[in-house]
């Protein structure tokens, strides 16, 4: 194990990058220290709209082992899409595309000092960060879907730990190859799967809005004109009313999501939220802008003004979520970044150049 001690450390160093998602990242810290305790872990599925957070929160998790000594023997992650994965009709194909990439990338990883047993630590330590897997649904409508059968059944056998054998070639002192057969155990693989389940939120809202299940719809009241005056607002989280049977209905098969012990729904972002991804990450689209910047000899900065209305922007395009930030950012920035002496810069009185990023500019260029 390693220095780290609680889920709450796990949820300090993911938090740093992944912003407005804190019950998601409470519940993937458990998950996260169970499965750097060598304790058995159930797997996660992620639902989130495009744009909340879903590849952030992964390569979050990667940044984390890579950036802690301790935590070497689980640097084996990949990201794969999960139509890849069902791109055979070969079950065996599709078990095999996530092995082989975990193989490969171990490999990698152990570079020119190949050994048995760091390999089946790499193996079975290993993190599978499956993207777009309800495009992998059993059936969509009233029509079966075979190659979403195919493909969840493949992925079961491995997500329930079947036993394989991988070769690996490890060269002796004396110089001779000796090969090795080593057992590997899939079921302490941990796997993250993730998609948008575009429609889902319609459908359970129609199931909880016809009052013929127990869920009710949540009634708050809110003030209109007056404060005397109070009217009654409907409150609908998909968080809050999101069952197993519902993920059944969708295509998902009882025997697949049986093997993830967390369902969890992200958060649509908020215009706080998309500022602070604009400002906050180390690979923030601000952080990126200021580097280059600076190699022209310039100082960017940006007013609390300008970020708000680059968020407000955003969020109008909300289906995008936080990448609708990239693309106000770059339609404000292209004049700009191709020649920013003219019209853009002042001086201050050190005499360094700045460029300030403000409200007036992004509504005039967005």
């Amino acid at each position: 194990m390693s220095e780290i001690q609680a889920p709450k450390e796990i949820f300090q160093r993911l938090e740093a990058d992944v912003v407005d998602q804190r019950v998601a990242l409470e519940q993937i810290s458990v998950a996260l220290y169970k499965h750097l305790s060598d304790i058995k872990v159930g797997n996660i599925m992620l639902i989130g709209n495009s744009g909340t957070g879903k590849t952030t929160i992964m390569r979050a998790i990667e940044r984390m082992f890579e950036s802690n000594i301790g935590l070497g023997s689980f640097l084996n992650t990949i990201r794969l899409n999960a139509n890849i994965v069902s791109n055979d009709e070969s079950t065996e194909t599709e078990s095999s595309v996530i092995v082989e990439r975990l193989h490969q990338n171990a490999l990698k990883i152990m570079g020119d000092h190949p050994d048995p047993e760091r390999f089946r630590q790499l193996m079975e330590h290993s993190v599978v960060f499956l993207d777009e897997v309800d495009k992998i649904r059993a059936y969509v409508g009233d029509k079966a879907n075979p190659r979403g059968i195919l493909a969840q059944e493949a992925l079961l056998t491995l997500i329930e730990g079947e036993g394989i054998s991988r070769p690996l070639t490890v060269k002796n002192a004396d110089g001779t190859l000796v090969q090795h057969k080593v057992h590997i155990d899939t079921g302490r693989i941990l796997f993250i799967c993730g998609g948008a389940f575009e429609g889902l939120y319609d459908m359970v809202y129609r199931r909880v809005a016809s009052g013929e299940t127990k869920d009710k719809l949540i009634q708050e009241y809110v003030v209109a004109e007056t404060q005397e005056d109070m009217e009654q607002k409907e409150h609908f989280s998909l968080h809050d009313y999101v069952r197993y049977e519902d993920m059944f209905d969708y295509g998902m098969t009882p025997q697949f999501l049986g093997r993830f012990d967390e369902v969890i729904v992200l958060n649509d972002l908020t215009i706080k939220g998309l500022m602070r991804i604009f400002i906050e990450p180390h690979n923030s689209l601000f952080r990126e802008a200021r580097r280059y910047f600076r190699s022209l000899g310039i100082e960017l900065q940006v007013s609390k003004e300008g970020v708000r209305e680059i968020a407000e922007t955003a969020y109008d395009n909300h289906r995008l979520g936080a990448r609708a930030l990239r693309m106000v950012f770059k339609r404000v920035m292209r004049g700009i970044e191709f020649d920013p002496h003219t019209n853009y810069l002042v001086k201050d009185q050190g005499a360094k150049k700045v460029l300030t990023i403000t409200r007036e500019m992004v509504q005039r260029y967005s």
